[in-house]
């Protein structure tokens, strides 16, 4: 869930706008989890391998290339995300973190040769994204314009998970050529709960025409559950080239069975005079003081059962480099499509709108050396960039009506757009291998830069991103 606090001056004082987008955790980014063991320090560049468990995942047509039973999984010890957003408050920074752990992949595969030769099955449970967020924000004094901001305090809870179970075969058509299929079970869910509170100092003009001294209390309250259910194919294929190079294709995408999303939300806005704001602050219980001159309450709560629409198409092609017994390179590149309705171009504000998504292309790298029979390293590049449209800066007029709480068209164009964020990420691993096991760790890096409207008007923030996880694996060959 994305939401959206507008602390804008007018004549009135304090303004505040909530907007609730809904996220599955974070699905406008492709590779937030990198899965499976040796993949995960070649940066999720296996397409071309994709000759372990994880095969479900990359390609089910590498699994026909496995050289023996295994079962593996592996562990994120802990990640975290860091978010600024540069001078979203006035002069004030506004940063958002979270962290937490999962477990990026957890899997086997089984050689069925004793039956049909050459036929391979494998299982796995994986994640690919998630998010752990509890957050306490308090900011005292800051300046948005000409408007004085006394007091703000956010505070948000979050818990979010994105996962896929599920199994897949391989089989090796030819000497050089495999086919497979996989089918997982995908679910997404996201539970948050947020409160806003923002205070300011102001004149309070009574019904007599005196004004007096006191403050304008804006609040908000949003508890948001999504979730959704599906079913995910892969299709894939890999072929050994001359040279010692293999090239995979992989084809997937998530059938939604069901999904729902459930909005509560309560918005308060209260004018207290000096005198009242004094007794209700050393008085003891508010039931006792004088009642607020002006308390606004709006209670909403909404349902839909239709909330994500479609899921986009991806497809991956890899190309990997067999050099020598010691020595792998490997080279992914994945395509998403872009998902946008007839629902979405008719009504750009509408649910479905927040889950709109652009074409997206990401590439990725990795090498694999062993240093010494015992000890291999792995590592990779990779990118993971945003399919959310980039934001557009707008030109407001007020004279000729052309701003965000003026002009509706104007707002849909330039007004509380989503965040952009491109990453770019590297991973780092070191294994120990045993002739019937292996262990590895290492850590996985993503920095992004981007665009945000933090406020939900025209004003466009600088965002600095970076993401990091610690992860553990093994795996066992039988």
């Amino acid at each position: 869930m994305r939401s959206r606090l507008l602390l804008c001056g007018v004549t009135a004082g304090l303004g505040l706008l909530t907007k609730a987008t809904p996220l599955l955790a974070d699905q406008f980014h492709y590779n937030n989890v990198l899965v499976g063991t040796r993949a995960m320090g070649m940066g999720g560049a296996f397409v071309g391998i994709a000759d372990d468990a994880s095969g479900i995942y990359y390609n089910p047509g590498g699994l026909a290339f496995a050289l023996s039973n295994d079962i593996q999984g592996s562990a994120n010890a802990f990640y975290g995300k860091n978010t600024v957003y540069k001078k979203a408050l006035g002069a004030t920074d506004f940063t958002e973190e979270s962290s937490g752990s999962l477990t990026p992949f957890f899997g086997g595969l089984q050689k069925l040769d004793r039956y049909v030769e050459g036929l391979v099955a494998a299982f796995g449970v994986y994640y690919t994204d998630g998010d752990l967020k509890d957050q306490d924000t308090p900011i005292d004094r800051f300046q948005i314009g000409t408007t004085v901001i006394d007091r703000y305090h956010r505070t948000s809870n979050a818990r979010a998970s994105t996962y896929f179970a599920g199994a897949g075969v391989g089989y090796r058509v030819l000497n050089n050529l495999g086919i497979g299929l996989g089918v997982s079970y995908f679910n997404a869910d996201e539970l948050v709960q947020e409160f806003q509170y923002a205070k300011q100092s102001l004149r309070i003009k009574l019904s007599d025409g005196s004004t007096v001294d006191g403050w304008s209390i804006l609040s908000s309250n949003i508890r948001q559950h999504l979730a959704v259910y599906g079913m995910q194919p892969t299709l894939g294929v890999q072929v050994a080239l001359p040279s010692g190079f293999t090239a995979g294709l992989t084809v997937k995408k998530i059938f939604v069975a069901s999904q729902s999303l459930e909005t509560a939300s309560d918005i308060s806005k209260t004018l207290v005079s000096d005198t009242q704001n004094s007794a209700a602050t050393t008085s003891g219980p508010a039931t006792t003081v004088l009642s607020p001159i002006q308390n606004t309450v709006t209670k909403q709560v909404t349902k839909s059962t239709n909330p994500v629409g479609d899921l986009p198409l991806e497809a991956r092609v890899g190309l990997a480099w067999f050099a020598s017994s010691s020595f792998v390179w490997s080279l992914d590149l994945s395509y998403t499509d872009g998902v946008t309705d007839a629902d979405v171009k008719t009504d750009p504000n509408s649910v479905r709108a927040a889950y709109a998504k652009e074409a997206v292309i990401n590439l990725a790298t990795g090498a694999e050396w062993y240093i010494t029979p015992t000890f291999p390293v792995r590592f990779g590049l990779f990118t993971n960039n945003d399919a959310r449209p980039d934001v557009k800066k707008g030109t407001a007029d007020a004279a000729s009506g052309q701003t965000c709480s003026q002009s509706l068209d104007y707002y849909k164009k330039y007004c509380a757009q989503p965040d952009h964020i491109d990453y770019y990420g590297g991973s780092l691993f070191i294994a120990w291998v045993q002739p019937n096991s292996q262990i590895a760790a290492g850590i996985t890096l993503q920095s992004g830069n981007g665009k945000a409207q933090k406020l939900g008007d025209d004003a466009v923030q600088e965002v600095k991103s970076n993401q990091y996880s610690f992860a553990f694996s093994a795996t066992h060959n039988m």
